[in-house]
């Protein structure tokens, strides 16, 4: 009788379909980074950015996603909230501004900021990072975020 339980569920699992998510799903949030951080300082008559942060993101879902990313300050004010499409087994870069190591996808054109990050998406099968970074250094040199993962993807672990 196992024998027919093991032949059943292997057939099932055969002919089973992931489910997939897709831009017109509704968003939940994935990550919250604190410490997301843009500066810029005068030089010679032309503002010069000396700190930016850079969210690098790879959707695993099997079709095209949503991303939003919900940038606040310290005191909670609003700063950006901007989307993009990211497909199957793409990575995309994202960031508060212009930097020399990253082509990025969306400019989230934050100005200067210090705070807080939340990233929410149509599929929880996205994986994400984060960090501040010198913008003007082509080596990605900085400081790594500790991203808080929400509604992970069931049986993984961040």
């Amino acid at each position: 009788m196992k024998t027919i339980h093991w032949i059943v569920a292997t057939a099932a699992f055969v002919f089973a379909e992931p489910v997939q998510a897709g831009i017109n799903d509704p968003e939940v949030i994935i990550y919250r980074f604190p410490g997301v951080r843009h500066e810029t300082i005068q030089s010679t008559g032309s503002p010069q950015q000396i700190i930016a942060t850079i969210f690098l993101c790879t959707n695993f879902s099997g079709v095209t996603e949503t991303l939003r990313f919900v940038t606040r300050r310290n005191d909670g004010a609003l700063t950006t909230n901007l989307t993009t499409n990211i497909a199957h087994l793409a990575t995309v870069a994202v960031g508060t501004g212009a930097n020399a190591a990253y082509t990025l996808q969306l400019d989230l054109v934050t100005g200067v900021v210090q705070g807080t990050t939340a990233l929410a998406a149509t599929s929880t099968n996205i994986i994400c990072t984060a960090m501040t970074i010198d913008p003007a250094n082509t080596k990605p040199v900085g400081v790594a975020l500790r991203g808080i993962r929400f509604s992970p993807v069931p049986g993984s672990q961040e």
